[in-house]
């Protein structure tokens, strides 16, 4: 037999019925028994809660019978539960909005409040949460009377989550048109019972159902079927595109490998650029290799999605990116500033040094050498002669270098 749960001295807290007066006759009203009384954990700590019952004081009252009590009390724990509504809630947020699993909540729990609970109730709590969640839905029919005006009726389309090996799998009810959530279910299994006994509930509403979509799968066409005679039930269009990019889709896996195969050599190119003992690089040559290193390993990384997101033409598009760069980064032979490139100098340079070189390795009035910059006499022009306008491709052509 389980023994109760002894928390030691609790503080006492009691609650009175929000009314004084009884509704029927207006006499007061007194105190009768306590309706419940219990020890119940709250995140803030366990509290002893007691809600005080009342009755009318008039003899003659015809409801002198009828208990009033506490609305405040009843909010704050759930009918046979030592735990409190802010335990509960906590514990569905966690679950699906964080996405916890039940150890994490437990942890959780156990090291940042002071509830004390084992990790198998948690699940129950969780179950808790669920049918409070579920009892807390409106009527449907008040939602979709906009709906049912414009269109004449609703749509549904009726889908399920893939779970994890060994959970249940959650199916949904979902209309159409305004997106509204009208059913969902965790099922043990996918048969068309039990998809019959999901859909009841929309039918019960009186609701017109203009259609349904879904996958195609049997058990669905026999559930709607059964539940829904004469019906139209199509396919749904994003399925029927996936069906019809499934060609396309392995090509593009194709390619996407194929891709990968050319770019095995990063590795050893890496761990020739990384010098074991140093774990960064030191030269700039060697941070930049590393960079283009990692940047092409991102791009390989991409993933695709049916129907129409294909990774492999993602991944050639960015490849073609990263080779354009490094074709203008090769082209302009590095920058003046890194020792080790074609433009540098140990001399210190002037305004007239660093120019790019042009017509070979001549610039304006200078002439380069091996051991760095010596003035030359500078360049003379011909006379302007009439032909193509100055600055234009043409205009190179009158530009004449002095005989020696």
């Amino acid at each position: 037999m389980k023994l109760p749960r002894r928390f030691g001295p609790l503080p006492h807290v009691r609650y009175r019925p929000e009314v004084q007066h009884c509704i029927h006759c207006g006499a007061a009203l007194r105190y009768s028994h306590p309706v419940w009384a219990k020890a119940i954990q709250f995140l803030t700590g366990p509290e002893h809660v007691t809600n005080l019952g009342c009755r009318c004081s008039n003899p003659a009252c015809p409801f002198g019978r009828t208990v009033y009590r506490s609305a405040r009390a009843e909010a704050r724990q759930v009918k046979g539960s030592g735990y409190g509504l802010d335990v509960v809630v906590r514990i569905g947020y966690l679950r699906f909005s964080e996405h916890r699993t039940r150890e994490e909540i437990w942890r959780e729990l156990h090291e940042q409040t002071p509830v004390a609970l084992s990790e198998r109730h948690v699940q129950n709590l969780l179950e808790v949460y669920l049918a409070l969640l579920r009892a807390s839905e409106r009527d449907p029919r008040d939602r979709l009377a906009a709906t049912v005006d414009e269109h004449g009726g609703i749509i549904l389309a009726l889908d399920g989550l893939q779970p994890e090996q060994g959970n249940e799998q959650l199916w949904v009810v979902r209309e159409v048109l305004s997106g509204t959530v009208l059913g969902a279910a965790n099922l043990q299994q996918a048969s068309a019972p039990f998809l019959a006994r999901l859909l009841r509930p929309v039918q019960e509403t009186g609701l017109p159902v203009l259609g349904v979509v879904s996958d195609a799968q049997e058990s669905i066409r026999l559930a709607v079927a059964e539940v829904f005679p004469g019906v139209p039930h199509q396919l749904c269009q994003y399925h029927a595109l996936r069906e019809a990019a499934e060609p396309l889709w392995e090509a593009d896996r194709h390619l996407l490998v194929q891709a990968k195969k050319e770019l095995r050599g990063l590795r050893e190119v890496e761990e020739r650029t990384r010098c074991p003992e140093q774990p960064a690089p030191t030269d700039l040559a060697s941070t930049v290799v590393l960079d283009i290193v990692l940047a092409l390993r991102q791009v390989v990384r991409e993933r695709g999605q049916l129907p129409f997101a294909f990774a492999g033409l993602r991944v050639m598009d960015a490849l073609g990116d990263v080779g354009a760069t490094l074709d203008r980064c090769l082209l302009k032979k590095g920058t003046p500033g890194w020792p080790g490139c074609a433009p540098w100098s140990s001399a210190p340079s002037s305004a007239a040094a660093r120019k790019r070189p042009s017509y070979g390795r001549r610039t304006l009035g200078y002439v380069s050498s091996r051991t760095g910059w010596s003035p030359r006499r500078p360049m003379r022009l011909s006379p302007r002669r009439p032909g193509p306008r100055c600055g234009s491709r043409s205009s190179a052509t009158w530009m004449r270098w002095p005989q020696r």
